[in-house]
């Protein structure tokens, strides 16, 4: 029998080979269940060892720069933005989190969308700038580059005394089973604080983090009322999400254009 330290071995290995994995085919290779192989992908991805998507893992690239993710995948992340600025309503203050999706969505956002928008990303603070009907608020704290963000001590203890109507809230990985998540403990806990401060919740994945698990979870998604994804995700997962999950709003976004 294949200890679970020589088969989690085999698996970054075959990974670093081949660049990319799948679940199904690992299992018939390794001679065990797709659930252990999940499993052991998802301990693997939390130890950094690979990156785990939909259906099994890739080799774990480094981490772009945030202004690099800003310009990257725009067209789908512009269409996800479409499906969050349908959420905000005009006497609403919203928390935006930082994160390239939701500076896409600044972007589109028009003068008196909201009563007040507060933010930790300078970059979407400095997007809703000119706005003059709507009252832009950036919190403090210790500005991160690669998130693009502002986290610590100080800017959790802002958002404590926080309460706001909607935050939209950005996630490393969204999974049916388990719920959202992120790969920063200190993001992880700034995420749970703005949940904590708002009577309602947003959330935009695109493919490569829906049904995927970052290692730090912040809340279920029954705490979540407004879901936002691509046009292709994975219609099984949809169909899980729509069974358990029947009070969660779903807005499938029509295809990108380029």
């Amino acid at each position: 029998m294949q200890l679970a330290e020589e088969r989690r071995d085999a698996i970054v290995d075959a990974v670093e080979r081949e660049g990319r994995v799948l679940a199904a085919e690992l299992a018939t290779r390794l001679a065990t269940s797709e659930d252990t192989i999940r499993r052991d992908l998802r301990e693997l991805d939390a130890a950094g060892l690979l990156r785990r998507v939909h259906g099994g893992a890739i080799r774990r690239q480094p981490e772009p720069s945030f202004s690099e993710r800003a310009t990257t995948d725009l067209p789908r992340k512009t269409a996800l933005a479409h499906g969050l600025r349908a959420c905000i309503r005009p006497d609403d203050t919203v928390l935006i989190d930082a994160g390239s999706t939701h500076l896409a969505l600044a972007r589109l956002l028009d003068d008196g969308c909201a009563a007040t928008i507060v933010t930790n990303s300078p970059q979407i603070a400095l997007a809703l700038g000119a706005f003059q009907r709507t009252r832009i608020v950036l919190l403090g704290g210790t500005y991160h580059p690669a998130l693009g963000a502002t986290v610590g001590a100080a800017t959790l203890a802002e958002v404590a005394r926080l309460r706001l109507d909607l935050a939209l809230v950005g996630v490393c990985g969204l999974d049916p089973a388990r719920g959202v998540s992120a790969s920063d403990p200190e993001e992880t806990a700034l995420k749970r604080a703005m949940f904590a401060a708002s009577t309602r919740h947003a959330v935009a994945a695109l493919n490569e983090r829906f049904d995927d698990s970052a290692a730090f979870l912040f809340g279920a998604l029954s705490e979540i009322d407004h879901l936002v994804l691509e046009h292709d995700a994975p219609a099984a997962s949809i169909a899980l999400l729509r069974q358990h999950h029947p009070a969660l709003d779903i807005t499938i976004t029509t295809k990108a254009v380029a």
